[in-house]
């Protein structure tokens, strides 16, 4: 009975997460009070099933988007502490990602919050293998902005929101405002 107890919980846990999906290219979009822009870069070398993330508002990235290779996605979120919380591999592997493991991140509200780049590395056929770590690429995610989204971060200023302190988004803003 108690295995039933914790799988029927699991299950509404799961059920409870929406699945979304990056905006389009150059799409402005209305903020709400007290959301913020997610950006978030993901590097893999398979095309993954999903990335839970759990936060004020628990979200699930599809594997439509989750693609091999080098993608962003920028969504408009509740600001928040939000925690990158479990990646799904495959039909039947998937990998937690645990405490210790320095997964929180912030939204804030009004703000592009950039929070790293997921880097998910895969070996392994019948007992994978795998290597996931958050890393800041502060500068890509910028020129990825400019590219795609130049009429957002023209309204709204862009912000390290991942773990540990990077002012390289406030050290640009500087240097803009110097050369005006």
């Amino acid at each position: 009975m108690q295995y039933f107890l914790a799988t029927l919980a699991i299950l509404l846990l799961n059920a409870c997460a929406s699945t979304v999906t990056s905006i389009t290219k150059d799409q402005n979009k209305e903020l709400k009070e007290n959301t913020g822009y997610l950006l978030l870069g993901i590097q893999t070398n398979l095309d993954l099933k999903s990335i839970r993330i759990n936060g004020p508002q628990n979200i699930e990235l599809s594997s439509s988007d989750i693609k091999e290779g080098s993608n962003y996605f920028l969504i408009d979120l509740s600001a928040g502490q939000y925690t990158l919380d479990q990646l799904k591999l495959s039909r039947y592997w998937r990998r937690e990602l645990t405490d210790e493991e320095n997964w929180h991140f912030n939204v804030i509200p009004g703000k592009i919050s950039y929070v790293g780049h997921l880097e998910v590395n895969t070996w392994g056929y019948w007992y994978p293998i795998t290597k996931v770590e958050l890393v800041n690429r502060s500068s890509e995610s910028l020129e990825f902005l400019e590219d795609n989204f130049s009429n957002i971060l023209r309204e709204r200023p862009i912000v390290y929101g991942g773990s540990g302190k990077d002012d390289f988004f406030d050290f640009i803003e500087s240097q803009y405002k110097e050369q005006k």
